[in-house]
């Protein structure tokens, strides 16, 4: 047996019943080797060979134990135990609502679904539930990865700034506050040259991989720009180009895309385009 089991192969109702048999089997027959399981449940049950057997072994591992192997709850566990483990990309898709997210998926995939019961009208309590928990994994799943991506981009930053600072003639090494304090309002401590000697250069660096390409400021990010003024950079590195390509903008050049409070509504967060400079 091998563990290299794509996702496609494991996610399919072949690689479920599969694991049904498998698993009643081995109840029955805890003594045998694996190969000679396998080999007994392909003599004796008439479908087992339009069944993905390897596949259900590796299956076997993601799911719990005491999984009940009748019912919808058994495909749910299913499921739940592929999302985990190989984070599909459909699974992002989940955050959009269950009908947006099911008509993206092939014919195949939707029917795993049905078979689960996931996809009854109207939608059963226990139904939502499921729904709501794998769902929130996927926040998490999509969370982790922007934050990822955003500590790449920082890393990007950091390299850009040692490389500028020794072309500038400034001896010293940028420093990297964004990993330590997340309400810093900026991410990375560099320098610049000025009139009076070595000044500070406050960078506060975004990544991005949507086109057009904006990105996100929050209050307290614009509050610290607005106080260091010229002192304050914004990096943004388009991560959909290989290598990343790095836009920098100034306080001036953001500011016409910061809202205004009004009234007793205030803003959090403003999205703002990299337009492309003359």
């Amino acid at each position: 047996m091998t563990a290299a089991i794509s996702t496609e192969r494991v996610f399919s109702l072949p690689c479920f019943e599969g694991l049904r048999l498998f698993r009643k089997y081995r109840a029955s027959h805890p003594e045998l080797p694996l190969t000679d399981l396998l080999a007994l449940i392909e003599s004796v049950e008439a479908d087992a060979h339009s069944l993905d057997m390897e596949a259900s072994v590796y299956l076997s591992g993601l799911v719990e134990k005491d999984c009940p192997l009748d019912g919808h709850l058994f495909y749910q566990t299913c499921i739940k135990g592929v999302l985990i483990k190989h984070q599909p990309i459909w699974a992002k898709l989940m955050r959009q609502g269950r009908k947006r997210f099911v008509k993206r998926l092939d014919r195949n995939d939707q029917d795993v679904f049905a078979a689960a019961g996931l996809m009854e009208s109207p939608t059963p309590l226990h139904v939502v539930t499921w729904w709501d928990s794998v769902s929130g994994y996927a926040r998490l799943l999509t969370d982790h990865e922007k934050m990822e991506q955003g500590r790449a981009a920082e890393i990007l930053s950091l390299e850009h700034e040692r490389k500028r600072l020794k072309d500038i003639g400034i001896d010293r090494e940028p420093e990297w506050p964004g990993f330590d304090d997340n309400f810093a309002g900026y991410d990375v401590l560099s320098y610049d040259n000025s009139k009076g000697g070595i000044a500070n250069r406050l960078i506060e660096v975004k990544s991005t991989t949507i086109s057009p390409m904006r990105f996100i400021v929050t209050r307290n990010e614009w509050n610290k720009a607005v106080q260091a003024a010229d002192a304050y950079i914004f990096h943004i590195w388009d991560m959909n180009q290989a290598p990343p390509v790095l836009h920098t903008r100034t306080v001036a050049e953001v500011a016409p895309h910061i809202p205004t409070d009004s009234g007793k509504g205030s803003w959090k967060n403003a999205e703002v385009p990299v337009l492309n400079q003359a």
